[in-house]
Order: structure tokens, then sequence, then C-alpha cells
């Protein structure tokens, strides 16, 4: 029993991120295989969002096809990048969506594997860590659908990976790469980086006396900035985005529509709605995701947990996410539309949250579990 534990809290990261990234690549083989498993496999989204990447090999396909058209100008700088660039030695787009959840998911995988060996610096931890959120994310569109929202997740854990390295270059890189693919976590991760700037003392918040916290701070502000400014000054050849009032009028936004969003029932609007509600529909799947609702109760247990004394200071970032975006989806709720839908600022980040606060929780509870069964052990064998 006692080798048992060493093992599983011995500090071995390599083998472990080995076997992170084996179950990575096991999962992204078994979407490969649903991706060919018929000559005219599409995924959904890449319906919407890849078919008309097709014109990048033959410019005359869809010809005066608005909805090519409009899904062709709401496409993110980089996420078109992608897709264009190996266009032109020929690969299809609609080929290449079906490869690039493989490189997506692994990169998801190191990253979550890094971030959760700063939070708490034991690599079988790390390993659960990166299984429930493969685990959640291959269960959904995200990832598997490689676009905007497929990319999001490596950038986004690329963004707290940096972060809590303190690479300015890195986090820098992260922050525009974001609002290349996806920009509304442009904003998250702006607050994310005014919220590190404080420190909670005596229940009063106070600026941070580290000054590496104030450049960083600068550093990432100003790059959001920058690559949101294109945003803010473009328009649309389709006109102004549509308002809330507009939309309350028309029955495709209203309950039974086909972009429903407005609901009668105020706590199913606010909370569980799939385009309006902060809470995504499948955050506990598995259900093992259950675990991360107890980490603030262990924490508070702190004397009674022993592992609870390697949990780092950098484990604040999980409450500075789920502050920021809970902000955020407020913030887009006052300004409907303006900002695209609330359901973004949570929905990923959320995800992530959840699968770093269960990973930490069910390392906590096993290890309180081995302990009492290994002294267990000790007091029996001392009556033999």
């Amino acid at each position: 029993m006692l080798q048992i534990h060493k093992f599983f809290t011995a500090a071995k990261p390599k083998f472990w991120l080995s076997l992170s990234l084996t179950f990575g690549f096991i999962y992204a083989l078994m979407a490969l295989q649903k991706a060919f498993s018929g000559e005219y496999v599409v995924q959904d989204d890449a319906r919407q969002h890849v078919f008309w990447m097709v014109r990048f090999i033959d410019p005359e396909l869809f010809p005066n096809d608005l909805i090519a058209d409009y899904f062709q100008s709401v496409a993110p700088a980089g996420y078109k990048a992608v897709y264009q660039l190996p266009a032109l030695l020929g690969i299809n787009p609609l080929v290449l969506n079906k490869f690039l959840p493989i490189f997506l998911g692994l990169i998801t995988t190191a990253y979550c594997f890094g971030i959760s060996m700063q939070l708490l610096p034991i690599p079988a931890t790390a390993l659960i860590s990166t299984l429930l959120l493969n685990q959640n994310l291959w269960m959904k569109d995200d990832i598997v659908s490689a676009t905007p929202r497929g990319f999001v997740y490596p950038i986004f854990l690329g963004f707290l990976y940096y972060l809590l390295q303190r690479n300015l270059l890195g986090m820098g890189i992260a922050i525009a790469l974001l609002g290349l693919f996806y920009p509304q976590c442009v904003f998250i991760a702006s607050f994310i980086l005014i919220l590190r700037l404080f420190r909670w003392q005596n229940w009063r918040p106070k600026l941070s006396p580290n000054r590496k916290d104030l450049i960083l701070c600068l550093t990432g502000l100003g790059v959001a900035f920058l690559v949101l400014l294109p945003f803010a000054l473009s328009s649309s050849q389709f006109g102004p985005t549509i308002t809330a009032s507009e939309a309350r009028k028309l029955p495709e936004f209203l309950p039974g529509g086909r972009s429903n969003f407005f609901q009668r029932d105020l706590f199913k609007f606010i909370f569980t709605g799939y385009r309006s509600g902060m809470f995504p529909r499948s955050l506990f799947t598995p259900v093992t995701l259950l675990f991360g609702l107890l980490l603030p109760i262990l924490v508070g247990f702190r004397s009674r947990f022993p592992l609870l004394k390697q949990l780092t200071n950098s484990s604040a970032i999980l409450g500075q996410i789920v502050i920021a975006s809970i902000a955020m989806f407020f913030a887009a709720h006052a300004v409907l539309f303006k900002l695209h839908l609330p359901s973004r600022y949570t929905g990923v980040t959320f995800r992530i949250v959840i699968a770093f606060a269960s990973a930490i929780a069910i390392s906590i509870i096993l290890d309180k579990i081995w302990r009492w069964a290994i002294k267990r052990n000790a007091v029996g064998a001392g009556f033999t």
C-alpha cells in the first residue's frame, strides 16, 4: 500500500505526461475513425464554418451564395489562415478539418498537464486533469469541429500556462492568437490580468507587490487592445449586429425558434439556456467532474487533508477565471449581442476550471484514503 502511494505521488512528470498524451491520442483516433466512416461525413459545425473554404481551392464555387458569403465574412483571420495556407498546396479544407482535432487535442492535453503541475505538483493529478478534460471535450462538438471554438482550448490553456510561468512573450502571443481565433476570450484574459494585480489581505484588496504582475498586465492589455482594434473599427457588409429589442420581435429568437435565445423562465434564461445561460449543459460530463464542487469544501478543512499543503498559490487562478468569466457573462447580457452570446464567456472556461478542480479534489480524497489505509495496516502489523 505504501509503495502504491509513493508511485502516485512521486514526481516523475515525463512518464505521466507521456501517459496523458497517449490517452489524448486515443480519444483523437476514435474521432478520426468516425470522421472517415463514410465518404460524405462532415462534422456538424464544419457544415457551417468550413464548407465555404473550398473557395480557397476553387474561387468560383458558391456564386452569389449569401450564406457562404456571410460565414466567410465572420470567420476570424487566424482561423481562415489555418485552412487557407494548406489549400494553396491543394489540401482540401474539408479533409484538413478531419485531421486538425488530433493536433488540437494533443496541444490541449500538454498545456493542461503543465498547468495542473503548477497548481498541485503531483503528476498523477495532472494525468487525472487531462483525462477529465479530454473526456468532457471529446464528448461534445468543440475540438472535434476544428472550428474557432475548437482552437480556443489549446490557445486559452496556453495563455494560462505562460501566465503562471510569468512568461511575457508566451503570454502575449497567446492573447494575440485568442484575438485571431476566438476574440471573446481576449476579454476574459484581460480581466484575469487585472484581477492578478490585487491580493486579498484581511478581506481587502491590495496591489500586488510583485512588479512583474504589473508588467504582465500592461503588456497583455496592450496586446489585447491591438488585436481587438480591427473589430472595433470594421463594419460588416451584412449590416450592424441585431439589437435585443429587434430580436425579441423575431420568432427565430423566441422559444421554439431556430436560434432560440429568449426564455419565459428567467432561471433557465440566465443559468441553463443554450445560448443565454451561464452553465453549459454538459459541464458535468462525465459525472466524475462533480468532484470539482467538493474542492472549496475540502480547502475549508485544510488541516485534515495533508495533500492540500502542496496546493500552490497559483491555484488562485481558478477563482480568477470564474470571476472574469461571470463578469463578462453579465456584461454580454447588459449589451446583448454586441459582445456575442453570453454563453460564450463561460462555456469554455467553466469546463477548464471544473476539470482542474475535480482532479485536485479526487487526488486529495484518494491521498486521504491511502494514508488511512497505510496507518491501519501499520497498526494491524503491530498486533501480529
